[in-house]
């Protein structure tokens, strides 16, 4: 066997496991949104965090022991996709994701919230959780100028 075809075989399974980690990637943050979805206080997302840790660790090490490493990618793509779906599924910046948040200047109604605006988000992922129907955060009256229609505007000149 020539070295030719060697290097050719170690970049064709460098594409493979690159395409496992995607799909590990986006089956992971599925997983993980659900798992995030599931979290109503910032101690259930770290608990869910730390799962999704456990979890990757005894795959991986179950990866290594049987000497199938180009599942490694896999493996690594779900847990990685699994967290950042928890903190997409949760909605708050927590722990490293409020550094983050923070440094790229993205969430700033999360990160400097009153203690009256992270109990409304708690009590909307709680009802969440539960299947209830989420707190409203306006209401709505039926009973102004048109309520047959259930429009309040006035048509006017057009800006």
């Amino acid at each position: 066997m020539d070295e030719g075809s060697l290097g050719m075989g170690s970049f064709a399974i460098a594409i493979f496991v690159i395409m496992l980690f995607a799909f590990g990637l986006v089956i992971g943050e599925h997983v993980g949104e659900e798992m995030g979805g599931r979290c109503v206080e910032k101690r259930d997302f770290h608990i869910a965090n730390l799962k999704i840790i456990g979890v990757g660790v005894v795959a991986s090490a179950v990866v290594w022991a049987v000497q199938l490493l180009t599942l490694a990618g896999l493996v690594f793509g779900l847990m990685v996709g699994a967290i950042a779906g928890a903190k997409i599924g949760f909605g708050e910046s927590v722990g490293p994701w409020k550094f983050a948040d923070k440094y790229f200047n993205v969430n700033k109604g999360q990160v400097g919230r009153s203690e009256a605006e992270k109990a409304r988000g708690r009590a909307a992922r709680k009802a969440r959780r539960e299947g209830e129907p989420e707190p409203e955060l306006m209401s709505v009256q039926m009973d102004g100028p048109n309520s047959a229609s259930g429009t309040n505007a006035k048509k006017g000149t057009r800006h």
